[in-house]
């Protein structure tokens, strides 16, 4: 059984819908305390570099992984990373077939080859497959592996915030 209990009081808003009175004349106003909305997104122009974020690291490795020929003549194939220049922390490895490695990486991709990805979780042991032409982006948190799977060479790119 339900019903509907109607009150015979009558309703009175205890908000008031009028406009609010306006500051006296002699109330200072200090617009340096509103958020520049205009900004939408940009670098602060009070900062002395931008600020890396990981959409931002997502974005470079997208870019760099566009452009081979900016830097696949640094590419070492005896398993050390190379760093690449510029303002973030990004690495090109060449995976030896077989190799095994925990980088500490906020963005990852695949350029050649074919890596496994062994994350431990509260949940147990979970392993997929990181195919070229494919970013990873990571949350913090599992410790992670990488390893070659493959009978050949796999070159990848990792960027760290």
């Amino acid at each position: 059984m339900s019903f509907v209990l109607l009150s015979l009081i009558p309703f009175q808003p205890t908000v008031s819908l009028r406009h609010a009175a306006a500051p006296p004349k002699d109330f200072p106003v200090n617009l340096s305390v509103i958020p520049d909305l205009t900004m939408q997104g940009a670098d602060s122009p009070f900062s002395t570099r931008p600020t890396v974020t990981v959409g931002r690291l997502a974005g470079l490795v997208r870019e760099l992984a566009a452009s081979p020929g900016d830097w696949w003549h640094l590419a070492r194939f005896d398993g050390v990373p190379v760093r690449l220049l510029g303002e973030a922390e990004v690495w090109l490895s060449a995976w030896p077939p077989g190799h095994r490695a925990a980088p500490v990486a906020d963005v990852l991709a695949v350029l050649a080859g074919e890596l496994s990805e062994r994350t431990i979780t509260d949940h147990g042991v979970a392993e997929r497959a990181v195919r070229a032409n494919r970013i990873r982006v990571y949350g913090a948190g599992h410790p992670r592996e990488l390893v070659n799977p493959g009978p050949a060479y796999a070159v990848s790119l990792h960027a760290t915030v």
